[in-house]
């Protein structure tokens, strides 16, 4: 059947201009036309029935047409009546062409919001349909993009509408009659001309569910491709106890809260099957996600395997190299650093290394993936800041090894909603616990005004012997910009204002030597005062760090401010979180800092930043592989979700290739609709 593919310029009326109008709104085929969800309906109302403050659309015959003057310009007047009584529609300036489409006792659509002029209810500037078609009750509104009018967008659907019989369901028959749903030609139907709103809304939720079924779906199969045959790691690990006593005796009293021992014996558990396994860690900042990971590592290099550690950032995979690089010797691990900066001598020589076997951990970011990486016996991968990697990265990460487990770990919280789609396919553990004796910290909003202010308590507490963040944002279309203006602080804040304590500077651009001397220097507290750039986002751990100015608050999304904040309130001390910002900000940037300010929790600030920003941009469903939402929210849609979910897992468990008679339609529907998908599924 081509119906699917069918252009939209097949329909009457739609040549190439408003076929490119509607391709804006991702609108190619008929079959996107006919699952284009209206945003909303509009009553047709009688006048008679017409409420003030109601938005409504009525059908009435042009009684009456004059002008009026005011004083700012003509009032072009028209009556209309529809037998129960007369409307005033007004408009302000209207064109002089246009005002004899107003024949008398032509039949109109008029569209708006009935407002009192004088004792009469009239309708300002409404929307026109001098052709008005169909006698349905509930007019859809649509979406729209410049140049593209309600009425354009309806009559494309009406003029559709007749080939919804050559639409094939979607559903098994069993689950529309489980789930009360109604047939899909029905529900497109009633999803852009029903009879009533309840029949409206049904469609909408029909629609729904089916969206987030085949997302489940896709999501089930694709973890029963990833379910193959792996290694089963020898149980236990005498090599990360020994890490863990190291640890606990260079740290007295360092114990693994109760939320890591948990997770550790989830993931060891899973280790230990023969299926390759593939794991989310998710922890709020600050929960102890990396130390998790390590003990996992050495689990399997105990187990004879090498180990891949990728970061997204030079300065994040230099950081994990750091803190390895000081305890692995001590229990005989190798570890080696591969990353874009390296000279290339230096490279051809961890190459030969990881192809010997002699690196038996490698920690780097994207160059772990060069053609000229090639492992000895790669078991085990851990991706760090795992949604900042594209499912085809990770992919070619995992042809390194021959199924090697993944652990793949995020420290921006993710709401339940969304684990459920994005990472539906994944085992999750989370880590839901901070190690005693943290303390919430303390956040406040200043403006540009409270510069010396803020600068007067920072001092205090540098005499106190902490030590202070001050972060500038990075923006890619403005780096030099921006890191000139850290500079610049740097240069004013060493030579003036913090002249009398120790100020280093850390950005992206300097070479991995300085970088590592900077770090070092800050954590041993040579470096009071570090001015640096996001770079600090993610990684640096210095307990003694209790202040962080955050310079152009504004400039930065939740969970990046949240991230930020995060290096600090790592020690018992009351740490303390300054954004500033000027006084002009917008809306949403006012919303996102006053929600920092009242809350620490990492989840609730995620749900938070949901809700601001919609499901499509939170992680970039895209890069996922899995198929956009285009009427199905996961946050407003939560039940239909797991309703969807359960069905979907459940299909799969049963009948994995779908070939039992009732799941045929769930096979003909993917082949057809879904299959430029399965790349990303074999990609997982």
């Amino acid at each position: 059947m081509i119906f699917p593919e069918m252009s939209i310029q097949y329909l009457k009326g739609i040549g190439p201009k408003r076929a490119a109008l509607l391709s804006r709104l991702g609108i190619q085929t008929v079959a996107d036309l006919l699952h284009f969800a209206p945003r909303k309906y509009i009553p047709r109302r009688f006048i008679k029935d017409l409420n003030c403050g109601e938005q409504a659309w009525v059908l009435g015959r042009v009684i009456d047409t004059s002008i009026r003057m005011t004083s700012k310009g003509q009032l072009f007047v028209v009556k209309l009546s529809d037998g129960t009584g007369s409307l005033t529609c007004t408009f302000f300036n209207y064109p002089i062409r246009a005002r004899k489409q107003f024949e008398w006792n032509k039949l109109i659509r008029v569209e708006g919001e009935a407002t009192l002029f004088g004792s009469e209810l009239q309708f300002v500037h409404p929307d026109v349909d001098f052709n008005p078609e169909g006698d349905e009750q509930l007019l859809p509104v649509y979406p729209l993009t410049e140049g593209l009018r309600q009425k354009d967008l309806r009559r494309a659907v009406r003029s559709a509408i007749p080939l919804i019989s050559e639409i094939d369901e979607s559903l098994p028959q069993y689950i529309l009659e489980k789930e009360g749903l109604h047939p899909k030609n029905v529900s497109i139907k009633n999803l852009h001309f029903p009879d009533n709103m309840e029949l409206a809304m049904h469609a909408k939720s029909r629609m729904r569910f089916e969206e987030l079924f085949y997302l489940e779906i896709l999501l089930a199969i694709r973890r029963q491709q990833l379910k193959r045959q792996g290694i089963a790691f020898q149980k236990g690990s005498k090599l990360a106890r020994k890490f863990f006593d190291l640890i606990s005796s260079n740290s007295k009293g360092f114990e693994l809260t109760n939320a890591q021992k948990r997770v550790l014996w989830e993931i060891f558990e899973d280790m230990e099957k023969p299926s390759t396994m593939n794991r989310l860690l998710q922890g709020d900042v600050g929960s102890g996600k990396t130390i998790v990971a390590i003990l996992c590592m050495l689990k399997a290099i105990e187990s004879g395997y090498q180990v891949a550690f990728m970061a997204p950032t030079e300065i994040l995979a230099e950081q994990h190299y750091l803190l390895l690089k000081e305890f692995m010797p001590k229990v005989g691990v190798n570890v080696r650093l591969l990353i874009g900066s390296v000279k290339a001598k230096d490279k051809q020589l961890i190459y030969k290394e990881i192809e010997q076997g002699d690196a038996q951990l490698v920690v780097g970011t994207h160059a772990l993936i060069e053609g000229g990486v090639k492992f000895k016996n790669l078991g085990f991968v851990v991706i760090d800041e795992q949604h900042k990697f594209g499912v085809m990265q990770r992919a070619r990460l995992r042809l390194k090894g021959v199924n090697p487990d993944f652990l793949v770990m995020t420290a921006t919280p993710i709401p339940r909603s969304l684990s459920l789609t994005i990472y539906g396919d994944l085992d999750i553990s989370v880590l839901d616990e901070l190690p005693p004796g943290r303390k919430n910290i303390i956040t406040e909003w200043k403006n540009e005004g409270k510069r010396e202010e803020i600068y007067r308590f920072v001092k205090n507490k540098l005499d106190e012997g902490r030590q202070c963040y001050i972060v500038y944002p990075l923006i890619e279309e403005s780096e030099k910009m921006d890191l000139k203006a850290a500079k610049e602080m740097y240069e004013s804040l060493k030579d003036g204002t913090f002249k009398d304590y120790k100020v280093g500077l850390l950005h992206g651009r300097m070479r991995g030597e300085e970088k590592e001397s900077i770090m070092r220097d800050f954590r041993s507290g040579n470096i009071q005062v570090l001015v640096a750039t996001t770079v600090i986002e993610v990684g640096l751990d210095v307990p003694n760090a209790t202040l962080c100015i955050i310079e152009h608050a504004d400039r930065f999304g939740l969970p990046q401010l949240h991230q930020i904040r995060g290096r600090i309130g790592r020690g018992s001390e009351q740490s303390y979180c300054i954004l500033l910002s000027s006084r002009k900000i917008s809306a949403l940037a006012k919303e996102r800092l006053k929600t920092l300010c009242e809350e620490n929790d990492g989840f609730k600030i995620a749900e938070k930043d949901l809700r601001l920003r919609g499901p499509g941009e939170f992680f970039g469903i895209k890069q996922h592989g899995l198929p956009e939402l285009k009427i199905a929210n996961p946050i407003t849609d939560i039940k239909i979700l797991s309703k969807a979910r359960n069905w979907a897992f459940k299909i799969i468990d049963r009948d994995k290739n779908l070939l039992k008679p009732e799941h045929a339609v769930i096979r003909k529907t993917i082949i057809r609709e879904y299959r430029d998908k399965f790349k990303f599924l074999e990609a997982g």
